[in-house]
């Protein structure tokens, strides 16, 4: 059953309390193959698959061929109407159909759309129906825009400020190179002898390292690690959160979750105490100055120091090449901060040096349960104290952090989900078998196998060893159909695009045609599909597998 959000506990979460940013335009986005942009206005599809542009400075919408095209961003990555409903199908070539399961049989599956009506597709093409997916909701998916995330750092714990927009309009990060090595010669002229109030007061100021939005995604480009991606609520008590990451050579980062962000004020001290810290101001001066060194030349490999300090309590994954490790985060009675490692039997991973992988964590605050998958598999899982409990569950807030530790190795975040979870503890990839169709329930617990006969007033009817059962839709988190009933995937045409829908879904297909608010789609599954563009927020003209060809520096 779908839980309510638990507003109690994200309305106690203090990064909730800053003021939300002003709406800004919500200009359509044209990135080029080769890595230009251009906004303006989707204005719809020609026939020999032309898009359609339009510019205030056009008088008449300009025309570019798909194979120049990467991607469509439309409306900032922001839907017109997201679909109310997490309900879909998974298709064998890798779609997903948001919609709910009205007809089933041997022969096909039939759903009902919001954005292309009644869909009937062969059942042999569908690996999964999943009526209630996660046995939640989703409260996030993304990024398709910027909207709610903030970046953070030892001297900005609320929000490092707006990068200064440069004269000549020239990259920033480019700009921003000479001032911060100048920053970091300034500061280490700091640390020897002489004024040293003068030398901090005068020292240029950096430039903070920032994370950089392109496309449905977040780039880390720096040389090193000093500035954290923070998404400040979302999580519930039983929560999943899903995300890829990308990276080239070594991968050290750390994934923060259930943070709060707090960071007590520290006890008041004695006259006595005061009197010994103005005896120590000078050297504090000159600690001062190596520190902000330190966080301008970035963090290093495998320092953890800062953690506490960027997420509050909280419990924060660090994730190896080579293994995962587990840290409890927060502050102790005189506020100052505090880590500890958590043991795991086994904490041995393997990922390339360069590559990507889809994480999962799955916690439950109220037992302690943490568990980890990487690309649907199990791989560890953790066992802490429950909310309740004495010692307690340490991450007592609903959000979310990021943060590179490993020098000179560039990371891409994408494919963010934050739901409530339904406490199943085992992978989905699992459940599938190649003879007999899989029923898990809501419950994440009971589920049944046999084969699934049909679909009748409301509910599923299954055909099993031990008799036949029938379930209510509302009751059924996924259907998973035998492996070898199912066909194999064709090869994908070569001028498909992807349309992909808010919260959940991806369709895939020739474009015939279309118009700022409907794009006409030939598909492999369901013949010619007219599609709604309400739900979309991304038009993908050249998908692919290899981040790599996403990758530019420049952005």
């Amino acid at each position: 059953m779908i839980r309510p959000l638990c507003l109690s506990l994200l309305a106690s979460t203090p990064w909730l309390l800053a003021a939300a940013p002003p709406p800004q335009p919500t200009q359509d986005l044209l990135r080029f193959a080769n890595g230009d942009q251009l906004h303006g206005s989707f204005q719809g599809i020609k026939p020999g698959a032309l898009a359609l542009w339009q510019r205030p400075d056009l008088t008449s919408p300009g025309e570019f061929k798909s194979a120049q095209i990467q991607k469509i961003i439309l409306r900032a990555g922001r839907p017109a109407k997201s679909n109310e409903s997490l309900a879909h199908i998974a298709m064998i070539n890798g779609d997903r159909i948001p919609g709910t399961l009205i007809a089933l049989d041997d022969a096909t599956v039939t759903v009902d759309t919001t954005f292309a009506g009644v869909m009937q597709v062969p059942r042999k093409l569908v690996g999964m129906v999943a009526p209630m997916p996660l046995g939640g909701r989703v409260i996030y998916h993304g990024p398709y825009s910027e909207d709610g995330w903030l970046m953070v750092n030892s001297d900005f714990p609320d929000g490092i400020p707006a990068p200064a927009a440069t004269d000549d309009g020239k990259d920033k990060e480019a700009a921003a190179k000479p001032a911060e090595e100048d920053a970091n010669a300034a500061a280490e002229e700091d640390t020897g002898d002489g004024d040293e109030e003068t030398k901090t007061k005068d020292a240029p100021k950096a430039a903070i390292p920032r994370w950089d939005f392109s496309g449905a995604a977040w780039y880390w480009n720096h040389k090193h690690g000093a500035t954290a991606l923070v998404r400040k609520s979302g999580m519930t008590d039983r929560s999943l959160l899903r995300f890829n990451l990308a990276w080239r050579n070594r991968l050290m980062v750390c994934v923060a979750f259930h943070a709060d962000g707090t960071r007590p004020v520290k006890p008041a001290v004695n006259d006595e105490d005061v009197a010994k810290d103005k005896d120590k101001a000078k050297g504090k001066d000159k600690d001062e100055a190596k520190r902000r060194m330190m966080m301008q030349k970035g963090i290093g490999p495998g320092d953890m120091s800062c953690l506490p300090q960027l997420f509050g309590s909280s419990y924060v994954l660090q994730i190896n090449s080579g293994y995962a490790m587990l840290l409890r985060c927060g502050f102790d009675d005189k506020a100052n901060p505090t880590m500890e490692h958590i043991q795991v039997n086994n904490p041995s991973i393997r990922l390339p040096e360069t590559g990507s992988a889809t994480f999962e964590l799955r916690c439950n605050r109220l037992k302690g349960t943490i568990l980890l998958y990487i690309d649907g598999e199990f791989s560890m899982q953790w066992s802490e104290p429950g909310l309740a409990e004495e010692g307690g569950y340490a991450g007592k807030g609903g959000g979310i952090g990021f943060l590179t530790q490993m020098e000179n190795s560039p990371v891409r975040v994408s494919d963010v989900v934050i739901a409530e979870w339904h406490g199943m503890p085992d992978s989905a990839r699992s459940m599938q078998v190649d003879a007999q169709d899989i029923v898990l329930l809501t419950n994440g617990t009971d589920r049944f196998s046999g084969h699934v006969t049909g679909f009748l007033n409301g509910k599923l009817l299954l055909h099993a060893k031990f008799g036949n059962f029938s379930f209510p839709l509302e009751e059924i988190a996924e259907i998973r159909f035998a492996a070898d009933s199912l066909s194999k995937p064709e090869e994908p045409a070569t001028e498909r695009i992807i349309v992909r829908l808010d919260p959940i879904g991806n369709i895939s297909g020739n474009p015939v045609s279309g118009d700022a608010s409907s794009l006409k789609l030939l598909t492999p599954y369901a013949g010619t599909l007219n599609l709604n563009l309400d739900s979309a927020v991304i038009l993908d003209f050249q998908p692919s597998n290899n981040f790599l060809d996403d990758w530019d520096p420049q952005f």
